[in-house]
């Protein structure tokens, strides 16, 4: 830790902006400290940089006791101006979609931070819990409920290795899965949409449970990941569909719910160790029971039902900002156990997928020599 300090002090001083050079060395200092607030709020507060380093003990995954420690990660990254440009409006939309979640008053109750960023970059290096089995595509922290609260969070889309996802392994498993008369559905720019906006939806709902007991990420324990990436997915999708509705982003809805189904068997494949994971297996039982989709068992193909998925998409959202306002531990225990399970006929088509020799994630080939440094 005192090495890694140390370096980061002289990589704040090569900083040339200003905002990077404060943030650089408050980390620095929490790295000794283990108090990373102000580091965090730093970094909230920087907004021109073209470079960011993204370093610290960060996501609770690993922790499979009670969702509390952290393991440390590190991202290298460099801004895509262009496309941050035009990503820039929808943080401004936050507060309207918060009052209109399909959900009690109640549980939306909290507002949104709206000194949010919402920025694409191309990631040139990966190290830590975020290089270890499933890729981060995207990038939504700090995970601190009171910078979270007080400034919102920023949002990093992964475009290379995002791009990279979808052409080796998105494409492959639509055309072995998604019925016919609807894989031209399946589209990148939806694929960035949706993994956008599950960024963005972390952002909504509620952080606190109504009972004034905690966070919902403590009453929650070692569930609290798993529902919260279940929740980012489906509020995700929910802010499509309302920001398509207002005219606010093009295309067609059916791009990115049947998009958004092929996603499902992508992020599945990661299995029931994994949050994500877990979290896809519960939305893809869920929508099943509700007719979201139907399967065609002499091509072993799935077609997205619109008006059943819209109304499946609204019922999660509905059940897990509840679940997560109650800080109802027992109920998310019984949605994991009921819902959180590969089926035999699930099962046969991730086989299928498998032999068909579609990778489950990708892998980097990175490092100075890489990059021609």
């Amino acid at each position: 830790m005192t090495k890694a300090s140390g370096l980061l002090k002289k990589a704040a001083d090569l900083a040339e902006d200003d905002g990077l050079k404060q943030y650089l060395a408050l980390r620095a200092k929490a790295l000794l400290t283990d108090d990373y607030l102000e580091s965090d709020m730093a970094w909230m507060d920087m907004k021109n940089n073209h470079i960011d380093f993204v370093v610290g003990p960060i996501e609770n995954y690993e922790d499979h006791l009670y969702n509390y420690k952290a393991a440390h990660e590190a991202y290298v990254l460099v801004k895509d101006l262009e496309w941050s440009e035009k990503l820039a409006k929808y943080i401004a939309f936050l507060p309207e979609l918060q009052a209109n979640l399909p959900v009690a008053e109640a549980y939306k109750q909290e507002k949104p931070g709206t000194d949010s960023d919402l920025n694409a970059y191309d990631i040139i290096y990966y190290a830590g819990d975020c290089n270890a089995g499933s890729k981060t595509i995207a990038i939504n922290l700090p995970n601190d409920e009171r910078v979270q609260l007080e400034k919102g969070t920023r949002r990093l889309q992964l475009k290379n290795a995002m791009k990279a996802k979808f052409d080796k392994i998105m494409v492959p498993i639509a055309g072995l899965l998604i019925d016919e008369s609807q894989r031209q559905h399946v589209t990148f720019d939806a694929f960035f949409a949706n993994t956008m906006f599950h960024e963005v939806a972390h952002g909504l709902g509620i952080k606190n449970t109504l009972d004034g007991a905690g966070s919902v990420r403590k009453a929650l324990k070692e569930h609290g990941s798993a529902l919260e990436e279940g929740k980012a997915d489906i509020l995700g999708l929910y802010m499509v569909t309302q920001l398509q509705k207002k005219g606010e982003i093009d295309g067609d809805l059916m791009d990115y719910y049947t998009t958004f189904l092929a996603g499902i068997f992508r992020s599945v494949r990661f299995g029931a160790s994994s949050a994500h994971g877990q979290a896809n297996m519960v939305r893809f039982n869920f929508f099943k029971e509700r007719n979201a989709f139907s399967y065609n068992e002499k091509t072993g193909t799935y077609t997205v039902n619109f008006d059943e998925f819209k109304s499946a998409m609204n019922a999660l959202s509905k059940k897990i900002l509840t679940l997560q306002g109650d800080g109802d531990y027992d109920g998310v225990d019984r949605l994991f156990k009921e819902k959180g399970i590969i089926g035999e006929g699930l099962q046969h088509d991730l086989d299928r997928v498998s032999e068909a020799g579609i990778p489950r994630d990708i892998v980097f080939e990175q490092g100075v020599n890489v990059l021609g440094l």
